[in-house]
């Protein structure tokens, strides 16, 4: 109980992001080394805050038998450099909060999760319960992207195809799942303790069962090509769904952005200049029925355009066309797929627009009961 405690209240402290050691600057070579290099020196101490000897969460849990006898182990077996450490946070219910979010995780209530402390420490005890009992959505809202965070999907989800949802994180959440350190080994300094220790901590607490999501393992692609007569064709390819999407229900549909939002559209780089982009966002009506046609307008396929030779955005006034969806597939790992043609207009310009898309889903929330119900009563004629 003594390690299980101390283990605790370690990965508790570790749970934010944690400052990263400066880079080493790297000699001149041809091509710049990469994180995952295997040949690059170890040159950065594993995590301080993790422990030599990671205890595995499910021992954690199992160990746990009460409230109050967590306090009185962590209590007793705590560092007084680390109690004098939590007391310069003023941080007073520290101990108080690590228990509880034991107890939570072992109940598997997220409810109690969120009754623990500060955000971060609420977001840690919604992390390890989701992991823990393969609940994906129990999972902490992640503070950057869409959704929840991806690390905590794909590893509740067992499934490594989602990790492609992870960026930068990546390399961890597939170590983890696979638990091979040889996964961890191929990274660098910090980063390689970090993966080592969620690898001891978490591994085995997933289980055996993995899955696979076929459309999150292919390449995902998404271009639109803009034609004007006596114009070069403009091509926009977009990056922004290689870590898939997020679909989100609204007014009982299906919303789901597959471009920046008309907000986060580039301002001018200097008068009159601007950077091409687009906005698309889609209402998708639910059901399996397929394809669906989505007729580009202002509330069904949401079409934006900023081209610098028009010196600003071109909306869907005057739209025509469609978008036409061969595969929507309403799960975690789904895959979205579909073309586009139509034309937009801007004073007496006529833009011609094609385009594709296949990605696949990295989040989404259910359906309102309601929305599934009316759908049923429809489709039987009540």
């Amino acid at each position: 109980m003594r390690l299980a405690c101390l283990a605790l209240l370690l990965v508790a402290c570790a749970d934010p992001p944690e400052p990263r050691p400066p880079a080493r600057a790297p000699e001149p070579s041809p091509a710049a080394p990469t994180l995952e290099d295997p040949t690059l020196e170890d040159d950065a101490p594993p995590t301080a805050s993790w422990p030599s000897d990671v205890e595995d969460l499910r021992a954690s849990v199992d160990a746990f038998t009460t409230v109050e006898a967590c306090l009185a182990g962590l209590r007793a077996d705590t560092p007084t450099a680390v109690a004098e450490a939590v007391a310069d946070l003023a941080y007073d219910g520290f101990f108080d909060d690590v228990c509880a979010s034991l107890a939570a995780v072992k109940a598997g209530d997220a409810e109690a999760c969120d009754a623990v402390g500060p955000s971060t420490a609420q977001a840690g005890c919604r992390r390890r319960l989701a992991l823990l009992h393969g609940r994906p959505e129990a999972c902490p809202e992640d503070r950057v992207v869409g959704g929840r965070e991806p690390v905590c999907v794909a590893w509740a989800s067992r499934d490594p195809s989602l990790c492609r949802a992870a960026g930068v994180d990546e390399a961890r959440c597939r170590a983890v799942l696979s638990g091979d350190e040889g996964r961890c080994a191929r990274l660098r300094g910090g980063d390689r303790g970090r993966c080592e220790a969620a690898l001891g901590r978490y591994a085995s607490a997933l289980g055996d069962e993995r899955r696979r999501s076929e459309a999150a393992e292919a390449e995902p692609t998404f271009t639109l090509e803009v034609e004007e007569d006596g114009q070069e064709p403009v091509r926009l390819e977009r990056d922004v769904i290689d870590r898939g999407v997020v679909l989100e229900p609204r007014a009982c549909r299906w919303t789901v952005r597959l471009a920046r939002p008309m907000g986060e559209l580039p301002v001018p780089l200097s008068p009159g200049v601007f950077t091409p982009t687009f906005f698309l966002e889609l209402s998708v009506p639910p059901g399996e029925e397929r394809p669906v046609r989505l007729p580009l307008n202002a509330s069904d396929a949401v079409l934006s355009l900023a081209l610098p030779r028009h010196g600003g955005l071109t909306s869907v006034s005057g739209a025509e066309g469609a978008l036409t969806l061969e595969r929507f597939e309403t799960r975690r790992g789904g895959a979205i797929e579909g073309a586009l043609t139509g034309t937009l207009r801007r004073g007496e310009a006529t833009l011609r627009v094609t385009g594709r898309v296949s990605t696949f889903v990295r989040d989404l929330d259910p359906m309102p009961a309601r929305c599934t119900e009316s759908a049923a009563g429809e489709a039987s004629g009540g």
